[in-house]
């Protein structure tokens, strides 16, 4: 090959993989992160609403009475990766406390493809799975409506035992923090 023939098919290489790139980013799932600074709702009480465990819909006002997290993931999602890992690094707390974790997968996973609910927590977390301070679940379209109206990817809401949401944040792996507060030592039976 002469050196304008190298040249030349340098620059043809060089498009292809470029061109691959580009169409591998477009293809990729996006979404819209969750605020992380949201201003605390006043005065609102928890909506009731279903979702599913294991295909049977249960009643979020049933883990009412005790801080609940609804957190709203992705199974596609980098972020709600890291947050099940954040979760898991604070099991121990969490299960000597009556805080309970609702994750469940948006209402058609953010519109993409994905492992089940299940998968993901299994290669993310897996200590998680059996764990009964984690209900592992999917949204219907009620919940999902209700509690994510913006369609944001990783997305949750703290309730108070009061049943009034006290937190509403995105991202658990960077605000853990604002989880935490309501993560007290059980007390008596």
């Amino acid at each position: 090959m002469t050196r304008t023939n190298t040249s030349r098919g340098t620059t043809l290489l060089a498009g292809a993989v470029l061109g691959l790139a580009s169409a591998t980013a477009i293809a990729a799932p996006m979404g819209k992160m969750g605020p992380t600074n949201a201003p605390t709702p006043q005065n609102m009480v928890a909506p009731n609403a279903p979702f599913t465990v294991d295909g049977k819909n249960v009643e979020l006002k049933t883990y009412l009475g005790h801080p609940l997290v609804v957190w709203q993931v992705t199974t596609w999602c980098p972020s709600c990766k890291a947050g099940l890992k954040t979760f898991a690094q604070h099991q121990a707390e969490i299960d000597n406390s009556d805080i309970t974790i609702l994750v469940l997968r948006d209402y058609q996973n953010g519109g993409y493809p994905g492992p089940s609910m299940h998968q993901f927590v299994e290669q993310a977390a897996p200590k998680l799975l059996n764990d009964p301070h984690f209900v592992i679940g999917d949204d219907t379209k009620a919940l999902f409506d209700l509690y994510n109206p913006h369609k944001f990817v990783d997305v949750y809401q703290v309730i108070a035992p009061d049943g009034h949401v006290a937190v509403v944040s995105s991202t658990p792996s960077a605000t853990f923090n604002k989880i935490d507060g309501f993560i007290k030592p059980k007390t008596g039976s």
